[in-house]
């Protein structure tokens, strides 16, 4: 098959990490041909001398989504690109990426904003913005109701989305971490030598609204209060998106290293106590399987996603309640035995993900499924 990867559309976030992780694993099949549409954001973080030959890259300037004016100009030079490589089907991991010539076309749905009303997000968000998302729900969706097929990462997600897309057939294909985990060696620490008894809690999130990061000034007041300012909490946001923390009175219980690669994400879980995470929506967090993966506990948000993943690997809290946050906290670092049970329930949940390599496979058979079906019915 002539297979297009389509990662031109993918902002930041998990996103990223699922389509870094499915291109890499595409070099396992040499019957088939990748071209890749994408920007600077994920094609800096690939190896690409290492691809073979059945792989061509075409670099997207701006991302699609930027405008509409974007949308069309992205569409037309995707269109001349099909003229010469005669795809069989596109694969977007990342979102419906608005191009949808008549081919079978496969995309990921990782946008819970439309599928969990009922989170208190949007109890905490303007009435402009809520307007925004609303527009914004029915924009994507049209672009969705032309796809082929829809993958996404819970059964939960799937279920919710059925009246949605009545008709295209949804997969669920579980989010898991990049290969990268699996590296034996990951390299010097990022972070400063620790301090006394310090405890860090680990947060890789982009500066999303809906991810609550707010709220950490507000637990770190009430850690000092309890005498636990040797609590710190770890980020990976850019400088900007960090200010809202500086001016808060807990410099000294954040570090921020800003944003890191993918390759770089293991070692900070490495060097790190525990993951922390106070979201508000989610579909699926790599960040759960990731701190399985590297046997942290999970400190999260007490939601229906999060229990879908975590299971019994996590503590819960209220997210826009900073004592009830703090409470579990102070839990975890007081309660060695807790913190091994949690370690030993996210190994046990860990097991029951796909690999890396099982996911890229499943995409691959759905994409093979299509074409066969699409071949039948043009004979």
């Amino acid at each position: 098959m002539n297979i297009v990867i389509n990662a031109s559309s993918i902002f930041k976030g998990g996103a990223e990490q699922v389509a870094h992780s499915f291109i890499n694993e595409c070099i396992s099949y040499p019957e088939h041909n990748f071209y890749v549409l994408l920007r600077d954001n994920i094609k800096s973080q690939l190896e690409i001398d290492r691809f073979p030959n059945n792989f061509t890259f075409y670099d997207v300037k701006e991302r699609p989504g930027k405008s509409v004016y974007h949308i069309y100009s992205a569409i037309r030079s995707f269109d001349k690109i099909a003229e010469k490589i005669n795809p069989d089907v596109i694969i977007s991991t990342g979102g419906h990426g608005f191009w949808k010539p008549d081919i079978p076309t496969i995309g990921g749905f990782n946008i819970p904003h439309y599928i969990y009303p009922e989170s208190p997000y949007f109890d905490n968000i303007s009435v402009k913005k809520k307007l925004y998302w609303d527009l914004k729900k029915v924009f994507d969706l049209y672009f969705y109701r032309r796809l082929d097929a829809i993958v996404v990462q819970t059964d939960d997600v799937k279920e919710r989305l059925a009246s949605l897309f009545n008709g295209i057939p949804i997969y669920s294909i579980s989010n898991t971490i990049n290969a990268a985990f699996n590296k034996k060696e990951f390299g010097e620490s990022l972070l400063d030598e620790r301090g006394n008894n310090e405890f860090r809690l680990l947060t890789v999130s982009a500066d999303y609204q809906h991810k609550n990061l707010s709220i950490i000034s507000d637990v770190a007041k009430q850690l000092q209060s309890r005498g636990l300012s040797c609590v710190k909490f770890v980020l990976t946001l850019p400088e900007g998106a960090f200010e809202f923390l500086q001016d808060t009175g807990i410099g000294d219980q954040v570090i921020n290293i800003g944003p890191v690669s993918i390759n770089e994400c293991p070692v900070l879980y490495r060097d790190c106590d525990a993951m922390f995470l106070p979201t508000l929506l989610e579909c699926f967090s790599a960040s759960y399987a990731e701190a399985m993966k590297m046997e942290k506990p999970i400190l999260t948000s007490d939601l229906g996603f999060a229990h879908t993943v975590c299971k019994k690997a996590a503590l819960y809290f209220n997210p826009l309640d900073s004592k009830d946050i703090a409470d579990n906290i102070e839990r975890l670092i007081r309660n060695s035995d807790l913190y091994q049970v949690l370690a030993s329930e996210g190994r046990s949940e860990f097991t029951k993900l796909k690999t890396p390599a099982e996911r890229a496979n499943s995409f691959i058979s759905i994409a093979e499924s299509l074409v066969e079906k699409s071949n039948i019915q043009t004979v």
